[in-house]
């Protein structure tokens, strides 16, 4: 069974900011592909492609479900909101391994980083869904900050521009799981959703600046 945590104003926010995150996937999708393959290489066109598919597949899934009206259809699409967020982690990680960094530790970092994303898919649906919240968020983080290994090499290969940007989207993403936490607080996964929004936005611009314009 489906809890129902959220009001019917607080679903339409939760659905309604992340169906602007599909607009700006999308939008984000077309702009990446086209100018890497004006600008870059295959590996540019591939990896930046990857990236903005895992931004639709993710928006498009967090708002069909905050959307759903059903109990069924609201637990079957609650684990893909979820799944799609690894996803969306690991495509992110794609244009940064293996455009701009390539390499062994290029590869090791992109095999590592989508094998935590399968098991957590795994994990997502077989494991019950009672209990998975904090190794959930405790994976999620995990992938996300898994980048501090090789901050010192993303130093040395990405632009200041690229740096600073994917500094912000890993800070917006890191402190909205605050107010994600907070399920009891009026509209709060809104508040997360637009943080999520924003720390997608300025990873774009990094991957822009750093594996399309290089």
């Amino acid at each position: 069974m489906v809890a129902m945590a959220y009001t019917a104003k607080e679903e339409a926010w939760n659905s309604g900011t992340h169906a602007a995150g599909i607009l700006f996937a999308t939008a984000a999708l077309a702009v990446l592909a086209t100018l890497a393959s004006v600008y870059g290489d295959a590996w540019s066109i591939v990896s930046c492609s990857i990236f903005g598919a895992s931004m639709l597949m993710a928006y498009s899934a967090s708002s069909a479900y905050h959307y759903a009206k059903g109990e069924s259809a609201k637990r079957i699409l609650k684990k893909f909101d979820h799944i799609s967020i690894y996803y969306l982690i690991a495509g992110s990680y794609t244009p940064f391994m293996l455009v701009s960094m390539r390499g062994s530790t290029g590869w090791t970092v992109f095999g590592i980083v989508w094998a935590l994303a399968v098991v957590g898919t795994c994990l997502k649906l077989f494991l019950p869904a009672t209990g998975t919240k904090f190794w959930s968020i405790g994976l999620y983080l995990a992938m996300g900050w898994l980048i501090v290994a090789v901050l010192q090499r993303l130093v040395y290969v990405l632009p200041v521009s690229g740096l600073v940007f994917l500094a912000l989207g890993g800070g917006f993403y890191t402190f909205g799981v605050f107010f994600y936490m907070k399920k009891k607080w009026p509209y709060s996964h809104a508040v997360w959703h637009v943080f999520v929004l924003l720390g997608t936005i300025m990873h774009f611009f990094s991957v822009l600046f750093s594996c399309v314009f290089v």
